[in-house]
């Protein structure tokens, strides 16, 4: 279950963030990397098990995405098999609680959060399957669920030991988390706050608690939220007893509106009112028992965020990790790179390997270039 809804805004472009191309010699967009992880998946099952790809748009990015799925020919998965639906709207407010208008007779409206996500669920009205996607995972027979964000470009879509740990711990609600790399780093991380599970936000923690350490000398506040989650269908069919007791969050934001008075449309150039929104960790409190997987950043998280050359979470680290993972994986399996490796860049298709399985035919070859990699039979001409 991805949650697609922004625009690559930040990063220089108006089409869906998940559209973007992060650099790979192979030019793929973060959707076409993610669609051929789940191709292998279902290779790696012996190809008869179909896993259903739910993908949550904002109303602006509805159109796009679709549209963009069409002209890739839906990766090479099927088209019943990829479902499409939106995240709700919430109306932009002034500070004194007023809605801003978007034209005379059109109230202004905001997409509702990642949080949102799970209202939408329950909506037939817009999902592509013609009916709501809590409905289609049944019809389906589904039971377990991963929900992720569309710009870590290292996600295990659907992995297979995130869901295998929390069936096993019979949980309704999972999380991954790595650990914090300082304290100060902007994150929120998963902890008790008044007993209950929670995500405390880093500006919310006082100097002294994001400081403070264990005796092994670990942060004793570490387990970093990374978005990435768990769900049992029965737990996101209960959401709907609860939900009203969630609270809205407030962004300051600028909203461009309609004056009043000119008619004129205003465009701010500092925050002027007030977006509410809901975000997916906001369920956590009312989970009976959270079940918590800490994974290595490096394999599992290397979030886009930021515009091209600012050198924290941008296109350039997204390359330069996932080619960094690749890279291991081949030399764990036994393959040798040229003394002046830094300079080779070797691309693995996930069609090829999901997280480091079936390269044993690398082993003693060594790699004198750079290379993309897109099938198994080509792993042999090495």
């Amino acid at each position: 279950m991805l949650l697609a809804g922004g625009q690559g805004t930040r990063l220089g472009s108006s089409d869906p963030k998940g559209c973007y191309n992060i650099g790979l010699p192979s030019q793929k967009s973060l959707f076409h990397i993610q669609a051929e992880k789940i191709i292998r998946l279902q290779d790696l099952v012996g190809g008869t098990s179909v896993i259903p790809w739910y993908i949550m748009t904002s109303a602006p990015t509805r159109k796009p995405t679709e549209e963009y799925f069409i002209k890739m020919n839906y990766f090479g998965l099927k088209k019943e098999n990829v479902i499409f639906f939106e995240q709700g709207v919430l109306p932009a407010l002034t500070p004194d609680g007023k809605m801003f208008l978007e034209t005379p007779c059109k109230v202004c409206v905001a997409p509702d959060g990642n949080g949102g996500l799970y209202a939408a669920l329950r909506s037939s009205a817009t999902c592509s399957a013609g009916r709501s996607v809590l409905e289609d995972l049944k019809a389906r027979g589904v039971e377990y669920i991963h929900g992720y964000c569309v710009d870590n470009c290292l996600v295990k879509v659907a992995d297979p030991i995130f869901l295998g740990y929390c069936i096993g711990k019979k949980t309704g609600c999972g999380v991954k988390v790595v650990q914090k790399s300082e304290p100060h780093e902007s994150v929120g991380v998963v902890a008790l706050k008044n007993k209950r599970w929670s995500v405390v936000e880093y500006s919310e923690m006082p100097e002294s608690v994001a400081s403070s350490r264990a005796e092994n000398g670990e942060l004793r506040f570490k387990s970093a939220n990374i978005a990435n989650h768990f769900y049992s269908r029965e737990f996101l069919e209960s959401i709907e007893s609860f939900e009203s007791e969630l609270a809205y969050h407030v962004a300051h934001k600028k909203i461009p509106h309609i004056d009043l008075t000119s008619k004129q449309l205003i465009k701010p150039s500092q925050p002027n009112g007030i977006k509410l929104e809901l975000f997916i960790f906001d369920v956590f409190p009312f989970v009976e028992s959270l079940s918590l997987l800490e994974v290595d950043r490096a394999e599992e998280f290397s979030p886009l965020k930021n515009a091209p050359n600012t050198g924290s979470d941008d296109p350039q680290t997204s390359r330069r990790d996932l080619l960094a993972q690749q890279k291991r994986w081949l030399q764990a399996a036994g393959c040798r790179f040229e003394e002046a490796s830094s300079h080779i860049d070797v691309e693995l298709s996930p069609r090829v390997s999901y997280a480091g399985e079936g390269l044993e035919t690398v082993k003693d070859k060594t790699i004198r270039t750079s290379v993309y990699i897109k099938s198994t039979d080509e792993l042999l001409n090495i």
